[in-house]
């Protein structure tokens, strides 16, 4: 699939498909940042970088109270959608195309987020890269927060989202959902319909290889990250992990003494 085509979708699932809802992603999104303001003990003075930012929705509610943030996503037209909303509220969000796993910057952010899933999209060693970079980007002291799918708990988090066509714009999009157990990924396929502009087109897939608790510790150590805590949710009030949670959010610190 061409860049432009792979853009294209992103805008529709991340913006559009927003948009769709939005009051629900709203107040979803100000829910999680009040959770990522207590879990992170954010004080308000931090600089924050949102991998994967997407459309930007925390890295906005973030910088709307306050912070200094800069969002990083692959995808142009998203980021332009964050950008001109960020315009629009004189926001001091930063939104840079690149790719998560080449970060340069060396001890710059004090809190890092990795929301929604965004680590598993490549291979296991490539994900170990993804967070021995986001570990370098981190000052000492710094934290990084991230947000997986739990994959003891894969059934019951694709009761509600496994297959099915729903309305998006003037057109309906299918989206059918699989889990193969013996790689751990969560495989998720979209095809897009609108006849009144002839579109009949089809994405190419995302694969999301998911961890489980110990793994994810074992791969925050091995990127010089110490684990200090672990929700079964990015809600309020804090929510335990547990045998039937959903999500796993940890949060990991670089200690003074990591170089």
């Amino acid at each position: 699939m061409s860049d432009d085509l792979r853009d294209w979708w992103e805008e529709l699932l991340q913006v559009h498909e927003f948009a769709l809802y939005q009051d629900y992603a709203e107040n979803l999104t100000r829910q999680e940042v009040d959770f990522l303001a207590q879990a992170l003990s954010l004080r308000g003075v931090e600089t924050i970088l949102d991998l994967a930012c997407g459309g930007g929705r925390h890295s906005i509610e973030l910088a709307q109270r306050g912070l200094t943030v800069i969002g990083l996503d692959a995808s142009p037209r998203v980021l332009a959608h964050a950008r001109s909303r960020a315009s629009e509220l004189d926001l001091n969000a930063t939104f840079v195309q690149g790719d998560m796993r080449h970060l340069t910057d060396v001890g710059r952010f004090d809190t890092i987020l990795i929301m929604n899933s965004s680590l598993g999209f490549f291979d296991d060693a490539t994900n170990r890269q993804v967070l021995a970079g986001a570990a370098r980007a981190l000052a000492p002291g710094g934290k990084l927060l991230l947000q997986c799918i739990n994959p003891y708990q894969i059934d019951a988090y694709m009761r509600e989202f496994r297959n099915g066509w729903y309305q998006l714009g003037s057109g309906y999009v299918l989206r059918e959902a699989r889990f193969e157990p013996r790689e751990a990924t969560l495989s998720i396929d979209y095809r897009y319909i609108d006849p009144s502009q002839s579109l009949d087109l089809t994405h190419p897939g995302d694969r999301i290889r998911l961890y489980g608790f110990p793994e994810l510790a074992s791969m925050l150590a091995e990127a010089g990250l110490r684990p200090l805590s672990v929700f079964g949710d990015a809600i309020l009030p804090p929510v335990p992990f547990g045998e039937t949670s959903l999500w796993q959010v940890l949060v990991a610190v670089r200690d003074l003494g990591e170089e």
